[in-house]
């Protein structure tokens, strides 16, 4: 099985990856260290540099891994996080306001689910907020056939008012 993890900055993507590799005895590939030294990646450069790369019992670990265009990719996972806490974690890491805001807000609108489910049928999503080890067991039933996934329905658009009234302070 191929694995796609994306979702927005700050929402667990990369330790959920490493300790799903963990569990399931899969490779991570990373596109942040595949595309290393560029800031600005198009999605042709990522289908690019990723696609060589995919193999059986892989894990792709990308913002933009919901992209990918590959038939080969099996699983589509889209981590979500509450956007107060997503706040609190994209604040710790020394984003700028600005970049906190833009990313609060796209998780608000639950933008990385809607652009993944638009084009994958084999897309779902997870909360990552509270537990990442529940996340995990959650993820590795699924994964295994174990299992059926939470229905997961964000309503995080009910905090759009409070994002942009913390953006005008």
């Amino acid at each position: 099985m191929i694995i796609s993890i994306s979702g927005t900055p700050g929402t667990g993507k990369h330790t959920i990856a490493r300790e799903l590799a963990k569990k399931l005895d899969y490779r991570i590939i990373d596109s942040n260290e595949l595309l290393r030294g560029k800031y600005e990646v198009s999605i042709k450069e990522l289908n690019a540099a990723v696609g060589p790369e995919l193999k059986d019992n892989s894990i792709i670990v990308s913002h933009m891994g919901h992209f990918l265009k590959s038939k080969k990719v099996d699983l589509f996972i889209i981590i979500r996080c509450d956007p107060m806490r997503l706040k609190k974690r994209l604040e710790k890491r020394g984003y700028s306001k600005e970049k906190v805001h833009d990313n609060i807000l796209f998780e608000a609108l639950d933008g990385s689910y809607i652009e993944s489910a638009s084009i994958h049928k084999n897309t779902i999503q997870v909360d990552n907020t509270k537990n990442i080890e529940r996340t995990i067991k959650e993820l590795v039933g699924y994964i295994t056939k174990k299992r059926q996934i939470k229905k997961f329905r964000s309503n995080y658009i009910k905090q759009l008012i409070k994002i942009e009234n913390m953006n005008r302070q």
